[in-house]
């Protein structure tokens, strides 16, 4: 929960907001020491944090606060991310960005490679209320190893809408555990008028997956991977979620995640071979190995 006070603080001040410590106690029903251990956490690091002129109250320098110019950017790429995933998506999309800006004429191309969506909108639509509403739904699933067959789930708890690897996915709570459903996948929604309450520690996990095959109801332990110095750069530019990287001088280093599941590492290790491999627990790197061997049999055959 710390990283998340730590991102909501940073993310209102470069909107400008001018933080009291009183009132973010009140207002996320946590101890005022709570919040004045975050705000010590953050003005010691270089995020531009300082004292307001009352000397109570916390804003953030103006060199580090978002620019009109800054959210014209972020709008610019917003669209061209949506121009990406076409159809009906991107029309009201569009719609509602020239709410904001009349004229975007934007530098950008973006690929990011995420499905269309647009058909599937109005279910979306209704999930999303549902979340927002913290409604139990019910459904119908066309399970992808039963093409045409449709296995009713019900009393399902939804918590988010979640995309991995461009792919869209509701997640949710069913009788204790936590799958996944393909968003296009679901038909015959119902919502109903019986409420939940959202865990806390379940929302918290989400943010710590890694790929889709993170389980929310396992303990987390850590894979370190050795990479090459081919592939290192791209995990210096684009970091994994709560990566620890050490660095050697020959360019190679050591990177080391938490997983709650075995095939979040394998899905890594596929994505990078051959410049890849699993340094701890050894018993994974024999196990992704075992893998590419029946693979090439397979291919030989």
């Amino acid at each position: 929960m710390q990283h998340q006070r730590h991102n909501e603080i940073i993310k209102r001040l470069r909107n400008g907001e001018t933080l009291s410590i009183t009132e973010l106690a009140k207002e996320w029903h946590v101890p005022t020491k709570t919040i004045q251990r975050d705000f010590k956490k953050l003005t010691e690091g270089d995020y531009g944090i300082i004292r307001a002129e009352d000397g109570k109250r916390f804003v953030l320098k103006k060199s580090h606060q978002t620019t009109s110019g800054d959210a014209l950017l972020a709008l610019k790429m917003l669209e061209s991310f949506a121009a990406d995933m076409g159809g009906s998506f991107y029309t009201k999309a569009q719609s509602l960005l020239k709410r904001i800006e009349k004229h975007i004429h934007s530098p950008f191309y973006s690929r990011i490679n995420v499905e269309d969506i647009s058909k599937t909108m109005p279910i979306i639509e209704e999930i999303e209320q549902a979340i927002t509403n913290h409604q139990i739904i019910s459904f119908d699933y066309e399970r992808p190893y039963k093409p045409g067959e449709l296995k009713h789930y019900s009393h399902i708890k939804p918590y988010k809408i979640i995309i991995f690897d461009g792919f869209f996915y509701l997640f949710g709570l069913h009788h204790n555990y936590f799958p996944k459903f393909y968003l296009k996948s679901i038909s015959n929604l119902y919502v109903h008028k019986e409420y939940f309450t959202h865990d806390e520690d379940v929302l918290s996990q989400i943010s710590k997956a890694h790929n889709i095959w993170f389980d929310p109801a396992k303990e987390g332990f850590e894979v370190t991977f050795y990479v090459d110095s081919v592939a290192i750069i791209y995990f210096e530019r684009k970091p994994l979620n709560r990566q620890y990287l050490k660095k050697y001088q020959d360019g190679t280093a050591e990177v080391t995640i938490t997983i709650t599941n075995k095939e979040e590492a394998f899905s890594l290790m596929k994505k990078w071979l051959p410049h890849i491999k699993i340094l701890e627990p050894v018993k994974l790197q024999q196990e992704f190995e075992e893998m590419l061997q029946e693979y090439i049999f397979y291919c030989n055959k």
